[in-house]
């Protein structure tokens, strides 16, 4: 069985493709997707494990620097805790044999503080309920990426940048198209052996699902939900700032 594979908080920014064997779960091989991973230096081939990691310790630093402590409180990590690929489903064509998922690429600041209390926020830190001591910013501006790989040996075989972070899934259709919604509110349609955009309508409305594809009396239609708004990254991506908030279904024939 192949999947992608991006755990929360430190571990997420490992981002890599995995490979595990459908029998029994175990490792079969592990390939970095994105474009750029400072905070370990690669995967050991035969566990799937950070080279760095250290059984013999408790917490684990992997690479200096990359994530914020008490005695270094910024550390700079790529990909960004939100990077990689995450929960935007991809898609499997089999006729090319390819897998085709979304990519968050760019770095963040993790950074630890000290910060004893929530008064000025309306309470005090209740455990499990409030967290205290940092978090993370924007390093610089991050953006998207639509990436097909080879389930077999995790390599990426074509790449497509986006200037904004994507947040919608990949639709692939037996006619090697895909489908792919953008925050600016474009929705798009790609060539699935060049990655190349066919085909585009802007909605008006920024987009994080995924559409679907069904057919009707022979007639094939591609459907969308839009309408999504996002703090942080209207922060990064101050153009945006101004985009609609409508929530509508956009179905589209084939």
């Amino acid at each position: 069985m192949a999947r992608t594979a991006s755990s929360s908080s430190m571990s997420r920014a490992m981002v890599s493709y995995y490979a595990l064997d459908r029998t029994n779960g175990s490792f079969v091989l592990g390939k970095q997707y994105t474009d750029q991973l400072t905070w370990t230096t690669g995967l050991d081939p035969k566990t799937g494990k950070p080279l760095n990691y250290d059984p013999t310790k408790d917490v684990q630093a992997y690479t200096p620097g990359s994530h914020g402590s008490r005695a270094n409180p910024q550390g700079r990590t790529c990909p960004s805790n939100s990077g990689g690929k995450t929960w935007p489903p991809g898609a499997y064509n089999p006729q090319l044999g390819l897998m085709f998922i979304t990519s968050i690429e760019g770095c963040n600041i993790i950074e630890t503080v000290e910060q004893k209390n929530f008064v000025d926020q309306g309470g005090t830190i209740r455990p499990r309920d409030r967290f205290a001591g940092g978090g993370t910013k924007a390093a610089e501006r991050r953006y998207g990426a639509l990436k097909a790989i080879d389930p077999t040996t995790g390599e990426t075989k074509g790449m497509t940048k986006f200037p904004f972070m994507t947040y919608g899934g990949v639709l692939a259709t037996a006619s090697n198209l895909l489908f792919l919604g953008h925050l600016d509110g474009t929705f798009a349609a790609y060539d699935a052996k060049t990655l190349q955009e066919v085909w585009s309508h802007n909605v008006g409305a920024a987009i994080n699902a995924p559409p679907i594809t069904y057919s009707v009396n022979g007639k094939q239609y591609v459907a969308v939900l839009v309408g999504s708004r996002d703090r942080p990254v209207m922060q990064e991506n101050p153009e945006l700032k101004n985009i609609a908030m409508t929530h509508m279904l956009f179905v589209f024939g084939l």
